[in-house]
């Protein structure tokens, strides 16, 4: 597990081999959950699907794309990050908070 951020603001990734796919769990915020699901077999074949009303698909697009980029096995990215009300300075924490969390890693 990779961590990033704290309090409300905190990030974790978790990872998962499944034969040659990866599985990557990136969640936090003030209640973890599953927002969108993001399947990418290659860079022009990536697949979403969102729960009504979150924005999550945003960091599983964007995350899976930076994911496959380096690793290039196909990948599935679960996103749920959420803070009740978040502002945009929050979302962006956020955000940063998931990409560092990427970036960690795709170091291992």
């Amino acid at each position: 597990m990779i961590s990033a951020g704290e309090g409300r603001y905190n990030v974790i990734l978790k990872s998962y081999k499944i034969g040659k796919d990866r599985l990557v769990i990136i969640s936090g915020g003030e209640e973890e959950h599953i927002g969108s699901v993001t399947l990418i077999e290659s860079k022009d074949h990536l697949q979403t699907m969102s729960k009504k009303g979150h924005k999550d698909h945003i960091v599983s697009e964007k995350m899976a794309n930076v994911i496959y980029d380096k690793i290039g096995k196909d990948l599935l990215v679960i996103c749920g990050i959420h803070i009740e009300d978040a502002s945009k300075e929050e979302i962006d924490i956020l955000v940063r908070n998931a990409k560092e969390c990427v970036e960690q890693f795709l170091l291992t």
